[in-house]
């Protein structure tokens, strides 16, 4: 039995559908993993910073949302090529689904380029907006600079691992993805610390390894001889699969982007509580997502069980893989919340030892985000569900609501009406997440399990 033929009985005939998700979500565990390894590697040599630890870890932190608002656009792109080709492959419509892989990574590579230049020149523009003065202006404006020459290539990675995903192999992008953060986690002491870049370093560190492993992507994508590729020569630019992948990105997309949005203006609000204060948010973040990475693990690989079992006209087995996901998903996070409430203060002295008033605001803010956690689990298991059988429109739903419309306001209620001080941001986030899991839940008994692309070929 081929490797294809294995991974499609293990996702549309296998009965023990908890071993398949476990299987296909630990690639995609393990790389996201290492990636935030890097991250906190980044944000370790940064804080080391001489006189300037505070405001060096800001200086990447302030930046997070913004970079993200831009590949916001490929994490949509990449969502509906997975939603959509999936279906295609369910149904063993090799052809097909290649035609929608090549427009994706057409659409990927062109709008990656365009954002380059847009992050590029309104970065000073952008970081002035946040309220960053100073250091922290000065710094944050070369490091999204340096980074947006990224922009291309990521959204390249991101198509290629879509494509991959709906095919049901987490394992050659997790290759590439490990590889591309050695690199990363590699060159960031280098240039951080020995060449003295600082956060100029960090973002050159990135921007390398992401361009280093590029040529190799690029053969899995055109020249592979396992697995869905793309071509150029049979297939090229197609009207009706470009529209459908836009159509389906565009929800996705902006709840994405409107998702950094928000983050910019909870940076806005936590830059006015202090310096410190963004630091424990940051730090607190980095961590938690470590604790979040096999719940966004499972609800990815769910997004392609889920589309796959459409395309092949499995729907009972389609809502089955939720149910378990759910279970799957519940029980990871409560046991690693636990674990993690009794070690969040050694973790976070790794990063704020040095400054007392952001250890102590970081260990505030962590309880609130672990205690929160599982039902982070829940609201993942849902947008994977979402995206898996095409409805990104309520992905886009959820996202907003969780944010614009519980969130934020909430945060302002408890700034200017209370005497919480910072704590009114911690609380705001937990309440949001409580409530958007039932949000969650009434969205998804509106759902229909029917392919959204003609599978009649």
């Amino acid at each position: 039995m081929s490797k294809e033929d294995t991974r499609r009985y293990l996702i549309l005939k296998d009965p023990n559908i908890y071993k398949g998700l476990i299987f296909l979500a630990l690639p995609v565990m393990l790389n996201n993993f290492i990636k935030t390894i890097h991250d906190i590697v980044d944000m370790y040599f940064v804080s080391k910073i001489a006189d300037h630890s505070a405001e060096a870890v800001s200086s990447i932190s302030i930046t997070f949302p913004v970079i993200f608002m831009f590949i916001s656009i490929g994490i949509g792109l990449g969502i509906a090529g997975t939603s959509l080709i999936s279906q295609f492959v369910g149904s063993n419509l090799r052809e097909e689904a290649k035609r929608y892989a090549t427009n994706l990574f057409i659409i990927s590579a062109l709008i990656g380029l365009l954002l380059n230049i847009i992050a590029f020149f309104g970065a000073p523009f952008i970081m002035e907006l946040m309220g960053a003065t100073g250091y922290l202006l000065t710094n944050s404006v070369s490091y999204l600079q340096i980074r947006s020459f990224e922009l291309t290539a990521v959204f390249i990675f991101f198509a290629f691992t879509a494509i991959k995903q709906a095919d049901g192999d987490t394992i050659t992008p997790m290759y590439y993805g490990v590889v591309t953060i050695i690199l990363n986690i590699i060159l960031s002491p280098l240039l951080i610390s020995l060449l003295d870049l600082g956060v100029q370093g960090a973002a050159y560190a990135t921007l390398i390894a992401n361009i280093i492993i590029m040529p190799f992507v690029l053969y899995q994508l055109f020249l592979s001889k396992n697995g869905l590729t793309v071509s150029f020569v049979n297939q090229g630019y197609h009207a009706k699969a470009a529209g459908e992948i836009v159509n389906t990105a565009i929800p996705a997309s902006t709840g994405q982007a409107l998702t950094a949005v928000g983050f910019i203006i909870m940076n806005s609000i936590i830059i006015s509580y202090g310096t410190e204060t963004l630091a424990a948010f940051s730090v607190g973040n980095r961590l938690s997502s470590l604790i979040l990475h096999p719940v966004m693990a499972i609800g990815t690989v769910l997004a392609a069980y889920i589309g796959q079992n459409i395309g092949n006209l499995n729907v009972s087995r389609a809502k089955e893989s939720v149910r378990k996901g759910m279970i799957l998903s519940v029980s990871v996070m409560v046991v690693l919340s636990a674990i993690a409430l009794f070690l969040r203060e050694p973790m976070i002295a790794l990063f704020l030892n040095d400054d007392p008033v952001s250890f102590e605001l970081a260990v505030k803010y962590m309880f609130f985000l672990i205690i929160g956690l599982p039902l982070m689990a829940v609201f993942q298991t849902f947008i994977g569900t979402y995206n898996g059988t095409g409805h990104t429109n309520y992905t886009f739903i959820v996202g907003v609501t969780r944010l614009f419309i519980l969130r934020i306001p909430l945060i302002f209620i408890f700034k200017y009406f209370t005497d919480m001080g910072s704590s009114g941001i911690w609380t705001a986030m937990l309440i949001s997440n409580f409530i958007i899991a039932f949000i969650g839940y009434a969205f998804y008994t509106r759902l229909d399990f029917t392919p959204k692309v003609d599978i009649q070929g």
